[in-house]
């Protein structure tokens, strides 16, 4: 992995308004930029003492709360942040639906859960998004309460056991994970040393037999439990969370797009907490009787099966035919209000497109934000939009995005495109004393940067201290407003703008990966 090499920094801290720095790629082509001082210390003081940043995401997270795809939350969330692109002023300003259909929407209404045996206690769970409720024969809420069975499930010859046996009973099969004390600590900033010699990528395991046999053994499973289940009948499917100390991390539904593209009424199925599932589990293999007491009421939205992406722009002068696009996505999961993932990105992303107007900075190339539906269930709305607009892609420079919760910015992955290197390390480098040192030669993915970087634009997601992205917030029930610190976000707000300014007002475009050569593919991420 390449480090950031030095620049010339003589040239830099003496320059007053305008100042060139220069560093020699490997292929020895002198690389300037130009870096307006004055420009950077603008744009830090709006971020940092007049920020809007803070309101912005307060009000997508506790006003507006989840926005699972499809939910009448989310379409607010497009309907409110178009308003306020407008009020920030910007021009163009749409919410577009996607080319193709959802679904349905969902959303939760109310969750009540006991465990009555062995002993009676709260259960702490939810239901997983477009889960079914529990009703009476006439379609009218009703509490139930129901024997949980334990299936042993080792192969697809094990499903007959159990025909006909699970009819108005609550379920489980999935080995509830490993789980333990945290004896070591855990890093919530990344370190300056780590930060010049990255993790290297994952080796993925070498096939052997054994492991590929396991491999074919569980996904035949997988892929009859949900059509054999829903034959079956149970009260309710209990599946555990992946983390412990009661945060209930969610996702979507077993049956996956049948759940909202059908008619039908998923079974209920509830996330449970790691702990309460350990518990039921063991006590069933001990042999001990486990009943529960269950209200779940769920809400399907069948008025609009499309989603939206709200889309605005600040036109540029002499090069407006061609764009710098910022993104993220608004959608979330329904456990929490969606504030790290990914609130914080489209409220950044419009902090910095208002500080670029407030400060009335002028912009050679037009600068569009981008915020999609969608991207829990596949990226779904930045591929749409992608596939919607393949005139606009050639001259769109490049695109920026957010997705990996709150914390600071420390550099950017370049998505494998060496020529971007010497471009940004001189773009980013006056903001090293806030702690962005780096770029990343490596490739990073499962975010919406990803759609255009495979249809050959150049997309970028930013390198960020993880805080407890990956060990407390992703997809859970603690993605709340108490996850964030309100300095990263002005961080974050100042380095986009920045770099969103520069990018803008370059004589070039952002250099273009190689493109892939005929009948090849781009590797998903």
């Amino acid at each position: 992995m390449r480090m950031i090499r030095p620049l010339a920094t003589a040239t830099f801290l003496g320059a007053l308004a305008l100042s060139a720095l220069t560093t020699v790629p490997a292929a020895g082509q002198v690389v300037q930029e130009r870096v307006d001082l004055s420009v950077v210390q603008r744009i830090r003081d709006e971020a940092y003492n007049h920020s809007q940043v803070d309101s912005i995401l307060g009000y997508l997270s506790d006003v507006i709360g989840p926005r699972l795809t499809g939910s009448p939350q989310l379409r607010q969330a497009n309907d409110w942040t178009a308003q306020q692109l407008r009020t920030f002023g910007l021009t163009n300003v749409v919410v577009e639906p996607w080319d193709s259909l959802f679904g349905r929407g969902w959303e939760r209404v109310s969750y009540e859960g006991r465990i009555l045996t062995p002993f009676v206690q709260p259960l702490t769970a939810t239901p997983q998004a477009w889960s079914g409720s529990t009703h009476d024969a006439r379609g009218r809420p009703v509490t139930i309460t129901c024997p949980v069975m334990l299936l042993t499930i080792n192969d697809t010859t094990d499903f007959a056991q159990y025909d006909g046996r699970i009819r108005g009973a609550c379920v489980l099969w999935v080995t509830p994970p490993a789980a333990e004390p945290e004896f070591g600590p855990i890093m919530r900033r990344i370190p300056i040393d780590s930060l010049f010699t990255p993790p290297a990528p994952r080796e993925r395991p070498q096939p052997d037999s054994a492991r590929m046999a396991e491999m074919r053994r569980q996904r035949a499973i997988q892929g009859r439990m949900a059509a054999w289940l829903r034959a079956q009948g149970p009260a309710a499917i209990l599946t555990p969370s992946g983390w412990q100390y009661n945060i209930l991390r969610t996702g979507g539904h077993l049956d996956g797009r049948l759940a909202r593209d059908s008619v039908y009424e998923p079974s209920v199925q509830l996330l449970v907490s790691l702990e309460h599932y350990g518990q039921i589990w063991r006590n069933l293999k001990r042999g001990i009787a486990v009943r529960l007491e269950l209200n779940v009421q769920n809400r399907f939205v069948d008025t609009d099966r499309h989603a939206y992406n709200t889309l605005g722009d600040l036109p540029g002068t002499d090069k407006a035919a061609e764009f710098v696009m910022l993104g993220g996505h608004l959608d979330s999961w329904h456990s929490g209000t969606g504030t790290s993932d990914n609130g914080v990105g489209v409220a950044v992303m419009m902090e910095a497109a208002r500080i670029l107007k407030a400060l009335n900075l002028p912009l050679r190339r037009t600068v569009r934000v981008g915020f999609w539906a969608g991207e829990e269930q596949g990226l779904l709305g930045s591929r749409a939009w992608v596939r919607m607009h393949p005139d606009v892609l050639p001259k769109v420079s490049a695109y920026l995005n957010i997705d990996n919760g709150g914390g600071r910015i420390r550099g950017v992955f370049d998505q494998m495109n060496a020529a971007v290197d010497p471009i940004f390390e001189q773009i980013l480098f006056p903001f090293r004393d806030v702690g962005v040192m780096t770029v990343w030669h490596r490739n990073t993915g499962s975010t919406d940067h990803v759609s255009f970087d495979a249809a050959g634009v150049p997309g970028f997601q930013f390198i960020q201290d993880p805080l407890e992205y990956s060990i407390r917030i992703h997809h859970s029930s603690n993605d709340t407003m108490e996850r964030t610190v309100a300095d990263d976000l002005h961080q974050m707000a100042a380095v986009v703008a920045w770099m969103t300014y520069e990018l803008a007002n370059r004589d070039e475009m952002v250099p273009r990966k190689p493109p892939v050569p005929p009948g090849a593919q781009r590797r998903p991420f």
